[in-house]
């Protein structure tokens, strides 16, 4: 039961991010910058989400604690070690969807997306400790 309420959010949310880049093709807005934010913004957002889901599962977190104890810099380096592992994979993973692309500057965004999560939990969780 801790392993599914520690690590059930990070496999879910994992595989969300890869539904997504499953799909051949997303809409695009007919303004080419709109489209260029609303899709860099996914990015960032995704892996927001991602990075404090495996930030929280890295701790050790039982079910009654979301932080059991400040991390350190360790901590915070591997988990997003971590991330920008899974950022490559899932961008290696697009190069195979029809009309979808691989792009390194993706996964600067995705990693964008993971330490403004980290500058959150940081600032906002961590410290109210």
């Amino acid at each position: 039961a801790k392993f599914v309420y520690r690590w059930g959010p990070v496999l879910i949310w994992a595989g969300v991010i890869f539904t997504l880049s499953s799909i051949p093709t997303f809409p695009t807005v007919p303004i080419m910058w709109w489209d260029f934010v609303l899709k860099k913004s996914a990015h960032v957002i995704e892996y927001a989400i991602f990075y404090l889901f495996l930030a929280r599962a890295l701790t050790n977190a039982s079910p009654h604690q979301l932080w059991p104890h400040k991390p350190t810099p360790k901590h915070w380096l591997m988990t997003l070690a971590i991330g920008i592992l899974y950022a490559l994979s899932d961008e290696y993973h697009q190069s195979f969807v029809p009309g979808r692309t691989s792009k390194l500057t993706d996964v600067g965004f995705d990693t964008l997306g993971m330490l403004v999560s980290l500058t959150v939990i940081k600032k906002k969780i961590i410290s109210k400790k």
